[in-house]
């Protein structure tokens, strides 16, 4: 674990901080990069649009942090606007750009398909980034687990104090009990996602279509991943299930439908298409009749 870098002309930063900044800085740069050249957009608008949208996710991903534990800022709200403070949730962000980028493309008239599909194969790598910054900072854990992956962490940790609380661990222990690491396995399946993006994009049925895949990835590897993380006095349940499988099952089911029906709809372009090609163009009148083709 290592909660801090220092860095010259800079001082102290901590490394979710530290690594939230560089997954923005890569994505904005590749993301200019494949929306210009690739999807052949004009630059001022992508760059306008790419901006918004970091702005979007960072609102999104923050505020759904804030509804879900209030109790962080309900001392001192200003720490809402402070994101040196911690606190993203990852689809809450995601959520954030789906619904906030579509008005932004359309406000900018941005072709919203090419967009995404020149955006989409960056996020995973954000993704990864900015959970190896969770790792770093020791949040974000697992469940106990006698895997040998798993990760004792020390005494000034989130995992250690949770442990604790939850009495699982004795007090003075000199470090904590092994637990899945959550946040590399959440790492791994974001530079996965990416890596299938990359490679679909020349094979796209139709424009937009690496977006939904990328929602439908994210959104289901987080549904199932969320069974491992670790219980903590502040996490929220609906009914017998915590908050977060429930928001990441709900974008599941409706990636899922949205890409039923695009993948459908070009399908049935497709072959509408290639029917036109099977029939003959009609020639010059008599020319196909019985009586000319003796």
């Amino acid at each position: 674990m290592l909660t801090r870098f220092e860095l010259p002309f800079f001082g102290t930063i901590a490394s979710h901080d530290l690594l939230v900044g560089l997954a923005i800085v890569i994505c904005v740069g590749l993301g200019l990069r494949w929306t210009i050249v690739r999807e052949q957009l004009p630059p001022g608008r992508v760059l306008i649009a790419i901006f918004l949208m970091m702005v979007i996710v960072l609102a999104g991903g923050r505020l759904h942090f804030a509804i879900t534990k209030w109790h962080f800022f309900a001392a001192d709200p200003t720490k809402l606007f402070r994101l040196s403070s911690g606190g993203l949730h990852a689809p809450g962000a995601i959520a954030g750009l789906t619904i906030g980028g579509w008005f932004v493309l359309r406000a900018l008239r941005l072709p919203i398909g090419r967009f995404v599909d020149g955006l989409a194969p960056t996020v995973g790598i954000g993704i990864a980034l900015a959970r190896f910054g969770c790792f770093l900072n020791g949040c974000c854990y697992g469940e106990i687990c006698d895997l040998p992956w798993g990760i004792s962490l020390p005494s000034d940790s989130y995992t250690y104090h949770a442990q604790i609380e939850a009495g699982v661990l004795d007090r003075g222990a000199p470090h904590s009990h092994p637990v899945h690491p959550l946040p590399l396995y959440f790492a791994g399946v974001g530079l996965l996602i990416s890596a299938i993006l990359l490679w679909r994009r020349p094979h796209r049925r139709y424009e937009g279509e690496l977006g939904v895949i990328l929602l439908f990835l994210f959104s289901a590897s987080s549904t199932i991943l969320e069974f491992w993380r670790a219980e903590h006095a502040y996490r929220i349940y609906w009914g017998p299930l915590p908050q977060l499988f429930w928001v990441s099952l709900a974008m599941t089911v409706a990636a899922g439908i949205l890409g039923f029906r695009l993948n459908r709809s070009a399908l049935d372009e497709s072959n509408d298409h290639l029917g036109d090609r099977r029939d003959p163009p009609p020639g010059p009148a008599g020319l196909n009749s019985p009586e000319a083709q003796k």
